[in-house]
This record gives C-alpha cells, structure tokens and sequence, in this order.
C-alpha cells in the first residue's frame, strides 16, 4: 500500500516551498547548497517533494551513517560532501555526572539556540558529541556547563561516541501483520486502545506520518509513538497452530 508524504500543514509547505527554492538556486549557481536540519519526517516530504517536483542532484548528511537528523545538500554530492555546513561539538564531562540527552538539549536551547540548527545529540557516558549548523558553532564552543556540570569542549569526534545500536526485543504471534495488531504488542497495551491512539495521535512509519490502523506493515519497517519510543519489526515468521503469524520486534534502546 502506497503510503505518500504530503505537506499537511503551514509549517511543511513553508519548508517545502524553501527546500525547492534551494535546490532551484543551487541549480543555477551550481555551487552546493543546504538545508537546516530536518527530523526524519521533514526528510521524507522534502525528499518525495523533490524527486516529484524538481528532478536534479541532492543528497542527505548528518555527520555518520544512522544520522535521524539530517541537512539536504544540492548540487555535485562530492562537492557538498566536501564542504558541509556543520561540526561535531564534543562535550567531555565526569562519568558519574548523569548527563542526558534531554540536558543538552535543554540548555543549548536556552542559549536561543533554534532546533534546526542542531543535528543528533549523541550522549555517552563521559562525551557527548552534538552536530551543529556552522551559524550557531560560536555560541555552542562556549558554553562550560550544561545543567549544572562543567564540561570541557573539544573537536576530536571519531567512530568511538557513536553509540552502537541496543534494542530489546519483543517476541509475540498477531492475527495479520497489521499496524495496530504489530504496535499493541511494541506498546503493552490492547488492540483498542492502540488504533485509538494511531487514529488521534499518529506514528511515524518508515519517517511517513500515518493515522490508519489497518496499514500492512513488512519485515524492516520502523514505528515510532512519541512518548514511548522507537520500534523495528525486525521479524515476520511462520503461522502457529492457531493460524496467528509469529513476529519478533526490536525496540531501540
């Protein structure tokens, strides 16, 4: 089942009116340009919006391969590769501090920082590395304390503060592999409750924003409920003697 991203609201025609109005200058400079940072939603309707309404070169960046937030860059990929708009700030801060993700974001965002211009915000347990747009790096690499932990700031971010992926799984038959069926299960509660809450509230399916419990979901597809967290069916198996479809889920960690 075809599931499009549209631009449903202000907010998303806005940012695709400005994404295209990029790639249409960039285009005619031909010199790369970008993007601010995009969630995994914005991604996919910039991405569908462009591929659909201007055909040319572009390409996504976040600074490592599993990057959730994202730049859009146009123009000659090794170019825009090569000059990219954003660093990696590291925090470096003692192991028992307790720092979270919710910390710094926190206070990067009561410096004024705008959202879009921050990327991943990836927590260790003594370094945090946090992607930031060029325009807010001065600001950023100021900064001595997040919360009230004094943190020291360098710029030697390597393969070691990616945080390898953890998940739990969550083995359980369903009746199909149906949204609601395959989500009551991630989530612990009843197939009721969880269609209402895909109908009022929405997931986020493979980074598309959906509201229809029925929707078939495959093997590999990723879900998403704010508030309880990110999921993949990792795993449709065979049928039980009860005819119900056996199927194991990784929640990420």
């Amino acid at each position: 089942m075809s599931r499009p991203a549209l631009p449903s609201t202000d907010a998303d025609r806005l940012t695709v009116r400005h994404v295209l109005d990029l790639a249409r200058r960039s285009e005619a400079s031909r010199r790369p340009l970008f993007s601010a940072f995009l969630d995994e939603r914005q991604l996919e309707i910039c991405e569908q919006s462009l591929r659909s309404g201007w055909g040319g070169n572009f390409a996504s960046f976040g600074g490592y391969p599993d990057a959730e937030r994202r730049v859009l860059g146009f123009g000659d990929t090794e170019e825009a590769e090569n000059c990219l708009p954003f660093k990696a700030v590291v925090f470096n801060y003692p192991e028992d501090s307790g720092l979270s993700h919710r910390d710094f974001l926190g206070s990067l965002m009561a410096l004024g920082i705008k959202r879009e211009l921050l990327g991943d915000i990836l927590v260790g347990s003594r370094r945090a590395a946090v992607f930031v747009l060029n325009t807010a790096l001065t600001l950023v690499t100021q900064m001595d304390k997040v919360g009230r932990c004094g943190v020291k700031i360098t710029d030697d971010f390597g393969e070691g503060d990616i945080p390898a992926r953890e998940f739990d799984e969550i083995r359980s038959t369903v009746a199909s592999p149906r949204l609601d069926a395959v989500l009551a299960n991630a989530l612990r509660l009843s197939r009721e409750k969880t269609a209402e809450l895909i109908k009022s509230r929405g997931v986020m399916l493979n980074r598309i924003e959906v509201f229809n419990p029925a929707l078939k979901v495959a093997e590999g597809d990723v879900f998403s409920v704010r508030g309880f967290g990110k999921f993949e069916l990792y795993e449709i198996g065979g049928q039980s003697k009860k005819d119900r479809v056996f199927i194991t889920i990784r929640k990420f960690r």
